[in-house]
């Protein structure tokens, strides 16, 4: 197989972006689109050229024979969606969070592994090319000393905006937060030791958290998230004898001994494209046609492994 067929399931605008990458890859092809809303669909279908446009998952499945299926749907419906999609045995790539919890992540897990299905989470930023090279200074100049990683979710903005349902939002740790969460995971690896705080202002879940990481390197990961207070998303890479910063995560810098700082410039692709698309799409091209799953690719088991560690950061032990 040297190109794969790919059904889309979801027609919003990650789909659109999604889209945008398959359309100058030539390992990919987009045969058939799905959604709820078909006026969206048959636009999408139109505006990429995509042959089959039907009002079903079924449908698609039987008329375009897709080699797999991609499920952009929202966040409440991907759980219900990627279950009923289980049985048919293609590979699916599922936007994250692939449950609102981790109960319906470890379910989805169960479901995929007892058909030995193929998976991916769309985790993007761990296809960040910044990360990447910041990540190659830090190993340059010796091992990784430290991860700290700020989360803050502005989240009185998620209440007043109208894309999200209630469910959702009473779940944003594993909405959203998992995002930040999983680059403990990516830039430091598995943690060992966690000690964890978390408070709650206002959302009953915890909107005040806290924690401090050992992982099995011997580096030390903090994170912190403060949902109410001002602020974003940001990383920063301690090594010896250089700082790599990333602040937003889409803009990346790095400090050395001399107190110097130094641009790291993304990728052409991640320029071009929604960053990490590109490479993400990449390797679930791969997956499918040989089954390769190198890091840093997350399947449903890795992502179950990011939401316990969301679960230990809100202090569910």
């Amino acid at each position: 197989m040297d190109k794969i067929k790919v059904g889309l399931i979801g027609a919003g605008s990650i789909a659109r972006k999604h889209l945008e990458v398959i359309r100058d890859l030539d390992c990919v092809e987009a045969v058939g689109i799905t959604s709820r809303t078909m006026a969206k669909a048959e636009q999408l279908a139109n505006d990429f050229g995509i042959r089959c446009c039907v009002d079903s998952a079924d449908r698609l499945i039987h008329q375009a024979k897709p080699d797999a299926l991609l499920v952009l749907v929202s966040e409440d419906q991907t759980f219900a969606v990627t279950a009923s999609l289980i049985p048919y045995g293609l590979p699916l790539f599922i936007e994250k969070p692939a449950g609102l919890t981790p109960q319906e992540n470890r379910r989805l897990a169960s479901l995929a592994k007892k058909r030995s299905l193929k998976t991916m989470v769309g985790f993007n930023r761990r296809y960040y090319s910044i990360f990447r090279k910041g990540m190659e200074i830090i190993r340059k100049h010796g091992p990784l000393l430290g991860v700290d990683i700020e989360g803050h979710e502005r989240i009185w903005r998620i209440h007043e905006s109208t894309k999200f349902s209630k469910e959702v939002i009473a779940h944003w740790i594993f909405a959203s937060s998992t995002h930040t969460i999983d680059l403990l995971r990516f830039f430091g690896g598995e943690p060992k030791k966690i000690s964890a705080i978390a408070h709650s202002y206002k959302e009953p879940g915890g909107d005040q958290l806290a924690a401090l990481l050992e992982f099995a390197s011997g580096a030390i990961g903090q994170y912190r998230a403060y949902w109410y207070s001002p602020g974003g998303w940001k990383v920063v890479l301690y090594g010896d004898g250089a700082t790599v910063e990333f602040k937003p995560l889409e803009n990346g810098q790095w400090t050395d001994k001399n107190f110097n700082t130094h641009e790291i410039k993304p990728d052409d692709i991640d320029l071009k494209y929604k960053p990490g698309f590109f490479r993400q799409m990449e390797a679930f091209a791969r997956l499918v046609m040989n089954g390769n799953r190198d890091w840093p690719l997350l399947d449903l088991a890795g992502a179950c492994e990011t939401m316990r560690l969301a679960e230990r950061i809100k202090g569910k032990q």
